[in-house]
């Protein structure tokens, strides 16, 4: 019987996040088909430790695990590390460099999915539609050229915008800005989770899409849900606390729409080269259908929309985890 190494906490700011999701699939495991090692990747040392219980995080209650002994405890990484160090390759490549099978994303695909400047230039390149956007690098960019950018995409783009940092996710560090006045305070609260900036122009009164794909080769593509929010975006606090957004799945949506959004994602997600299963984002705003980001490790918390998804086409939560488990690679 092959040992699943489940991964979770990291050291980005979606540690908490993490933590929730790796309870989830710890409830719904196939403890008759796999052995389960819970493997925490503590926030505040960056150590890796083997740990018991889910509920007994501290030093003292477990087993610190070096990299070397990753091999030894398990077959195969099951990684709910999301945000940066844990989504956008680094882990990956950790596991690659010790020739350890680990679940979704290669370190290419994960790190150009996880930076939307990058991203978004990908699909620019390749004339998928995606809102109006502008990238500001303060780690390589002289503040008069930073100045230059600030001032091209003040005319360019049109208010609300939306300030995000690069290389974050559920939604920390994102500002909605609806006056030039507060750009600069909305860049601050992004720079301090990356040195690079994405602005985007938001749009009148989109829906939010989500689809989402499980698959190497053959893949399965959900049928879109949707996101309805109380207020101008879904932000971290709805998405993990309050839990005020419905998720309406599928998404009311007409039937040629549906099959635009599923034949997009599956081109979007073969493109950024993924593997295992994503979830892709999109607006759908007067008919039109924007691209929005890819999320390589999407969440897998109670209110989570991938196992939705996946469980609106058929699978069970116990269904999903076995199948992300047989791509590993």
């Amino acid at each position: 019987m092959k040992t699943i190494g489940l991964f979770f906490g990291g050291l980005s700011n979606e540690h908490d996040v993490s933590v929730v999701s790796a309870g989830k699939v710890i409830e719904n495991f196939d403890y008759k088909r796999y052995r389960l090692a819970l493997i925490y990747w503590r926030r505040q040392n960056g150590f890796f430790y083997l740990v018991k219980d889910i509920k007994k995080l501290s030093p003292a209650a477990n087993r610190r695990i070096r990299l070397e002994d990753f091999s030894k405890i398990f077959n195969i990484a099951l990684l709910m590390t999301h945000g940066k160090y844990g989504e956008d390759g680094v882990l990956q490549s950790l596991l690659e460099s010790q020739k350890i099978k680990y679940c979704g994303c290669r370190v290419l695909s994960s790190a150009l999915c996880m930076d939307k400047g990058v991203f978004k230039t990908l699909m620019s390149a390749n004339n998928i539609s995606q809102v109006r956007y502008g990238v500001l690098d303060y780690q390589t960019d002289d503040p008069e050229k930073i100045q230059k950018e600030v001032a091209k995409i003040k005319k360019a783009l049109k208010f609300p915008l939306y300030i995000k940092p690069a290389n974050s996710g559920s939604s920390i560090g994102i500002t909605r800005v609806t006056r030039s006045s507060a750009l600069a305070t909305a860049v601050k609260a992004a720079l301090k989770h990356d040195h690079r900036i994405v602005i985007e122009e938001g749009l009148n009164s989109p829906k939010e899409i989500e689809v989402a794909v499980l698959g190497n080769q053959q893949l399965i593509v959900s049928r879109p849900g949707e996101l309805r929010l109380v207020k101008d975006f879904y932000d971290y606090d709805d998405k993990y606390k309050k839990g005020e957004a419905q998720a309406v799945i599928p998404a009311e949506i007409g039937s040629a729409q549906i099959k635009k959004i599923q034949k997009m994602a599956e081109h979007i997600y073969r493109l950024s080269g993924c593997q295992g299963f994503a979830r892709v984002d999109f607006f759908l705003d007067r008919g039109r259908i924007y691209i929005n980001e890819i999320n390589t490790l999407p969440g897998f918390t109670d209110i989570s929309m991938f196992p939705m998804l996946l469980m609106d086409a058929g699978l069970s939560y116990r269904q999903i985890l076995n199948r992300i488990i047989s791509l590993a690679q």
